[in-house]
């Protein structure tokens, strides 16, 4: 799990948006799948769902190139925006943005 470090603020948002039924998912893609990722959710007392993608079959089927990497889908399952880096996931534009989504708009 590189991106341990963005751990607390993807959990944040799963805590928020969950309140507008959108769902906040991770996908593990390390090679080792639950021994990775276990400890670290366990320890960081996540509880967000966890995708384990060992052989990263989701992770190229949303075209993810490298990590960190964001990709929002809408309700109907069509990508609607993809970013590889970091996010400011505590920011208030992402937020809208996915909220507006999941409104239609």
């Amino acid at each position: 799990m590189s991106c341990v470090r963005e751990m607390p603020s993807v959990q944040k948002a799963h805590d928020e948006l969950k309140k507008d039924g959108i769902h906040v998912i991770t996908i593990s893609i390390d090679g080792t799948g639950e021994s990775a990722v276990k400890p670290v959710f366990t320890k960081g007392g996540y509880t967000l769902p966890a995708l384990l993608d060992q052989n990263m079959e989701v992770a190229r089927g949303f075209g993810v190139r490298g990590v960190p990497s964001t990709v929002v889908v809408d309700a109907k399952g069509m990508i609607r925006a993809r970013t590889l880096g970091h996010v400011d996931y505590d920011g208030n534009e992402l937020r809208g943005y996915v909220r507006g989504l999941a409104r239609g708009k």
